[in-house]
Order: C-alpha cells, then sequence, then structure tokens
C-alpha cells in the first residue's frame, strides 16, 4: 500500500512538469527506478483522474485521432496563450541545451519546467507531446562533462562577473585558448568579462592588467580566487570586444596582425560548412568551377589551423603564405610522427602558434 501510494504521488509529480502518454510514463518511470508494468500505469493514472489531490489541480485525458490517450494537469490559473510553434520552442531548448550545463542541473531546470507548465498547462501541449518527450535526443557529442566541482567554479563566476569584481588566476593546467603566457606568470590579475560557450564548454574571459585578452575553460585544472576589489568594466569593454572580433574562435592568435585569408573549399564541403558560423568577417563567395571560396579578415591562431586541418585536402589555403607553410608544416609533422611511429611531444606540438 505504501508503495502504491509513493507511486501515485511520484506520477502526480511528474504530470507537473508536463502532459504524458502511456510510453512517455513508461520511459519516465523506468529512468526513475520505478518497477511498474503498463496496466498498472494505466490503473494508477484513471484513479488519479478521480482524485482531488490539490484544489485548482485536475486530471484531465485526451484520445487523438489514432485512438492514443494523453494526461495532463490543468491549473484553473492562467498566464497566457502558447501556440504549438511555442511549445515546441520550449521542448527544443530543453531537449538540445548544452550537456555541460543541463546534465548536472537537472534538478533546478525541472523546477523551472514545473514553474512554466503550471502557467501555461491550458494551451495545448498534449498535440506533440510524443515528438517532445520521446523524439528529440542530444547526442552530447563533443560536451564537456561537468560535474558539481565545476558548476561550483560557474557560480563563483557569475557572482564575480555581477559584482565586477577582480579575480586572481593561480593556475591553468589545460590551457585550451592556448593563452601565450607561463608558468611564472601567475598568479595573474584578471578581469572577467563574459562566461562564453564554445564548442561544448564553457569559459571565463576577459583581460589582464595590460588589456591584453585572456580565455580560461572551466576545468578541474582551472584554478582562481575570488577577490572583493572591484574593477570598472566599462574601462576595460571597448578594449575586449575589439580583440574578441579579431580572433577566430576563442584562441590566442599568434600575433597582433589582421589577415585577409582566403580559403577554397571542395563543392559539397563548401556547401556544408557555409551554413554553420564561423567568424563575423566570412564571405562565401561560389566559385565557376562550383567550390566555394571563403574570405575572413581575422588573426592566425591554433584554433583557425584545426578548423583547416579538419576538412584536409577538401580546402586549400590561397593566402596568407604565413599561413600555407605553417599548415605545410603541422601537415608535415602529423605525418613524421605517424609514418615513423614517433611519440607525441607537447612542446614540438605547440610549435609556430
Amino acid at each position: 500500500m505504501a508503495a502504491h501510494l509513493e507511486r501515485i504521488i511520484r506520477i502526480y509529480n511528474r504530470l507537473r512538469r508536463g502532459p504524458v502518454t502511456i510510453d512517455v510514463l513508461s520511459k519516465w518511470a523506468a529512468n526513475a527506478g520505478i518497477e511498474v508494468g503498463v496496466r498498472q500505469l494505466y490503473r494508477d493514472i484513471n484513479q488519479l483522474k478521480t482524485l482531488q489531490v490539490t484544489d485548482g489541480e485536475n486530471v484531465i485525458e485526451f484520445t487523438d485521432e489514432k485512438n492514443r490517450k494523453t494526461w495532463k494537469l490543468e491549473y484553473k490559473a492562467e498566464a497566457g496563450k502558447l501556440t504549438p510553434y511555442d511549445i515546441n520552442s520550449f521542448f527544443l531548448l530543453k531537449n538540445f541545451a548544452p550537456f555541460a550545463v543541463v546534465e548536472e542541473r537537472k534538478a533546478s531546470i525541472e523546477k523551472i519546467e514545473k514553474i512554466f507548465y503550471k502557467n501555461f498547462s491550458n494551451n495545448e501541449y498534449e498535440k506533440y507531446v510524443h515528438a517532445n518527450e520521446l523524439f528529440l535526443r542530444h547526442s552530447n557529442y563533443n560536451e564537456n562533462k561537468y560535474g558539481a566541482f565545476e558548476h561550483r567554479q560557474i557560480e563563483d563566476l557569475i557572482w564575480a562577473l555581477h559584482n565586477s569584481r577582480i579575480i586572481i588566476i593561480e593556475r591553468d593546467l589545460i590551457n585550451s585558448a592556448n593563452n601565450k603566457i607561463n608558468d611564472t606568470d601567475f598568479p595573474i590579475t584578471f578581469h572577467p568579462m563574459e562566461l562564453v560557450f564554445h564548442r561544448g564548454r564553457i569559459a571565463i574571459a576577459g583581460v589582464n592588467k595590460l588589456e591584453k585578452l585572456l580565455t580560461f575553460s572551466i576545468d578541474k585544472n582551472f584554478v582562481f580566487t575570488l577577490t572583493n576589489e572591484q574593477f570598472n568594466r566599462k574601462k576595460y569593454l571597448k578594449a575586449y570586444t575589439l580583440k574578441c572580433k579579431e580572433i577566430f574562435g576563442i584562441s590566442d592568435p599568434l600575433n597582433d596582425k589582421i589577415y585577409n585569408i582566403k580559403l577554397e573549399f571542395t563543392d559539397s564541403y563548401g556547401a556544408s560548412m557555409k551554413s554553420f558560423y564561423w567568424h563575423h568577417t566570412e564571405k562565401w563567395i561560389l566559385l565557376k568551377n562550383g567550390n566555394y571560396m571563403l574570405h575572413l579578415q581575422c588573426g592566425i591562431g591554433r584554433e583557425l589551423v584545426g578548423f583547416i586541418a579538419s576538412g584536409l585536402d577538401k580546402i586549400k589555403i590561397h593566402q596568407p603564405k604565413i599561413l600555407k607553410d605553417l599548415m605545410i608544416k603541422k601537415f608535415r609533422q602529423s605525418a613524421l610522427l605517424n609514418e615513423k611511429n614517433l611519440g607525441v611531444n607537447e612542446q614540438l606540438a605547440n610549435e609556430g602558434y
């Protein structure tokens, strides 16, 4: 009896997050570790229809054109009307949000979901419940697997951003942005400007005392200390914004120069890549041979090299010569490493950029 009551309460709480079909309910029960059969779930949901668990809340049943039943909780109070497009937008946001953000914050997100649904429950949630609950999947490919430690870092950094507080960077072992800093440069007095989500990771971006742009990825090997020392964000904002626009991705460029870059892509690869955002200066030109020429005006750094390397022989560098020479060097190093079965050397790999 106690197990049955507990299950009924948990099903009711699930309804507070949105409508369910029997398939959605079965999947939820399995993920929640509730051992229950489909027939029993039908009995449980029918029982909830007859109960007035809370004033102003009612379990309502709908049957669609395929005779598929959907149950939802309706509240008397309503904040406004949503279209099916609005509802689908919410579920797309919920299901395709970055893994790095949502995995550790499930409880908080479910709380927000309940509040959202409570205010809009009288809208047509039941129309696309199968698609929204069963058929939207995030692959999580190339997404960082953050845990509680990293999310505590994020909370601390949000506090520092909100209060315009200087941070002391004690250590950064991974240096994913290829910052031109040495071990002897630490500790670094850092003026945080933004949290940036980039390629599956969250990073804190800002400037040092000399207004040099620095970016540090959230990671267990990134160590910082909060301070109570405030700084004037507006003083650094112009220089920070300009430097962000000059770089490709978030990686530190090899120098302060801005280059006119021309990259030729094969027809199908170019057609695919031009639908992505790469840089605010990008211009794609269709050539007479059917290929595409990508024009960029930005610095040259490790991320641009990686972008070109990922295309292998589907990308040809037309200019500048410094980029072409760098790519040839890196391709030769990589080929030699694998042909001769050499050891991987971090210092050698980082040479040139």
